[in-house]
């Protein structure tokens, strides 16, 4: 199979692309050559910013195209200009903050879509990620109609994210005893949801295969999982005897306690819903997802190795609680 693949050289497209290499089939990559440059000598790289020239794109024919990075309509209808006639399959990477109401439990592929008060608007913030998506998915199905796959992940998890927010907590359990007891937040039987980078990846390039089209909600685990089940699967892989104390989401809130931030993967009840999409349609066109160990030991691995990030990276929020901040908490709790 002919691959292209925009983007490529961080995190998910990463992952993909070496599965790719590894399987045997030919790729091309469209990224501006700044993150991991050296990577993948063995494919073909067309340098080149989205929101510029795509000039690069005029000769080729790819057997199926998957898009990591388009954020706004723009990106969506320009490559879908630059591909008319020249691609068969067609992969967008969405989120599931593209719904209308996100924080609804169970919501499938069928729920009402967020819709930006500007349409015009280019701005990705907070407010306008989801309905900036929705728009993409739209310019996606129709520059490529009837050969659009429309993949919307949750929190994708693993070695290269570098949003930290799963890897926080990785490292949090890899300190040990030395870290003290271990601040648990809110509902122990709360669920969580995400999704190893390398199982999005694999289950991406089978729908590339198998040219299947639709949209699907892609988050994991195939079981539901609970934030107890998380922690303790980490402090058990970690070998980390330090107890857990579980603390009421209220007095969080109350402490100015920021959830998904502050404390990764935790949401007020209100929020839940986040992490309970429903991703029937993914289990039954072969998602299958690696043991949980796995993914905490190999991000493990990966953090305790993984270089410093670039000087020109876009710049991320700090995420996870400062050990001063978390053992100030814990005390507060146990004095209440």
């Amino acid at each position: 199979m002919k691959l292209l693949v925009l983007g490529g050289t961080r995190f998910l497209g990463r992952h993909l692309v070496q599965q790719a290499l590894d399987a045997g089939h030919e790729v091309t990559l469209l990224h501006r050559g700044r993150s991991g440059p050296g990577l993948f000598p063995q494919a073909e790289h067309l340098v080149a910013d989205r929101n510029g020239d795509l000039g690069v794109l005029a000769h080729g024919h790819w057997d199926a195209a998957i898009d990591t990075s388009a954020y706004v309509p723009r990106h969506v209808h320009t490559v879908a200009a630059a591909l008319a006639g020249r691609v068969g399959q067609y992969q967008l990477v969405s989120t599931i903050s593209v719904y209308a109401d996100p924080n609804a439990p169970g919501t499938t592929e069928d729920a009402p879509l967020a819709a930006l008060a500007d349409p015009q608007a280019e701005a990705v913030t907070g407010d306008t990620y989801g309905g900036l998506k929705a728009l993409c998915e739209a310019a996606a199905m129709e520059g490529f109609e009837g050969r659009c796959l429309v993949s919307r992940p949750g929190l994708i998890v693993g070695p290269h994210d570098p949003t930290g927010r799963f890897t926080w907590w990785v490292q949090r359990m890899a300190r040990g005893a030395a870290g003290g007891p271990v601040l648990a937040p809110g509902e122990p039987e709360a669920q969580v949801q995400f999704i190893d980078a390398r199982d999005a990846a694999a289950w991406m390039l089978r729908q590339a295969e198998q040219g299947h089209v639709g949209t699907f909600n892609l988050s994991g685990p195939e079981e539901p999982l609970t934030m107890r089940g998380l922690l303790d699967s980490a402090r058990t892989a970690l070998g980390n005897p330090a107890p857990l104390v579980w603390v009421d989401e209220d007095f969080l809130l109350a402490q100015g306690v920021g959830p998904w931030m502050e404390l990764p993967l935790w949401l007020p009840r209100a929020q839940g819903g986040l992490l309970q999409v429903d991703i029937t349609r993914a289990l039954d066109t072969g998602l299958v997802c690696r043991p949980l160990a796995q993914t905490v030991l190999d991000t493990a691995a990966w953090a305790a190795s993984a270089p410093p990030a670039p000087a020109d990276a876009p710049p991320r929020p700090a995420v996870g609680l400062a050990p001063e901040r978390e053992a100030a908490l814990l005390a507060a709790w146990q004095a209440r």
